[in-house]
């Protein structure tokens, strides 16, 4: 995708700066998924940490003190989806909010009359499409430090806001018919129906049974998968471990233990 000569010229000058020794601290000690990378894909995490840190806006809410620790963490997840991304990191992406733990967030729910009700409900992170992220932080350590379940809560919202931009799950329905004639879609649109299945009937699944809410949630469980568990993803589904892989262009399968 195009960027911006001024862009483009102020990237490769940041880029020629050595890498923080702060930040190369905290991707050595607080970034797992740091040691399993190639020694090419570590240099391109480096690289697009700058970049995202540099251009993407990063708010501490509800009380968070926003440290460097938390900004260099979700940066280099977030970059971990975009590694082979040459130029596009994330370009409508405004801002990165993050909270200290889980928030109340309002909802308006419309019943089979038509009737709107107005709430709220707890949530540990949502991707706005006008722009936003909104992340915990104390969920976010939770998965990268405690959980050995698949989760990572940086890479479900970033997913998202990856869905939204190239309409990856657009040929979808919600009860699972591939719209489009595409491998893709027929991909996910199988995969969809099965977790349906799954969910239903109380069955285990390498996926989250959260992806079953609808095509857009099966995404972003999915590429949580393929880059926590791939060795149990590319087992149960090599399909959709080999159409992820097509997307994101990389193997976490082949990666270090």
């Amino acid at each position: 995708m195009y960027v911006p000569i001024f862009r483009y010229l102020k990237r490769k000058w940041q880029l020629k700066k050595p890498f923080p020794a702060e930040w190369e601290k905290i991707i050595q000690t607080k970034v797992p998924v740091f040691h399993s990378l190639p020694d090419e894909l570590r240099d391109k995490l480096r690289q697009r940490i700058v970049i995202l840190l540099s251009e993407k806006h990063f708010e501490g809410c509800g009380g968070l003190e926003l440290t460097e620790e938390i900004r260099v963490v979700i940066a280099a997840y977030a970059a971990v989806l975009i590694l082979m991304e040459p130029s596009d990191y994330y370009g409508d992406l405004q801002a990165i909010l993050i909270y200290p733990d889980d928030y109340m967030a309002p909802v308006n729910e419309e019943d089979e009359g038509g009737i709107v009700s107005v709430g709220y409900e707890t949530r540990s992170g949502e991707y706005w499409g006008a722009g936003n992220i909104v992340l915990s932080w104390g969920d976010i350590k939770r998965d990268i430090y405690e959980s050995r379940h698949g989760h990572n809560l940086i890479y479900h919202e970033f997913s998202h806001f990856l869905d939204d931009r190239y309409g990856l799950t657009a040929g979808i329905s919600m009860d699972g018919e591939a719209m489009r004639d595409d491998e893709w879609s027929r991909v996910l649109a199988k995969v969809y129906r099965r977790l349906i299945r799954e969910s239903r009937t109380g069955r285990s699944s390498v996926l989250d049974p959260y992806g079953a809410k609808n095509p857009a949630e099966l995404f972003s469980v999915a590429t949580e998968a393929f880059f926590e568990i791939p060795d149990q993803l590319k087992s149960s589904m090599p399909n959709l471990y080999s159409m992820l892989q097509s997307f994101y262009r990389v193997d976490p399968a082949s990666w270090r233990a």
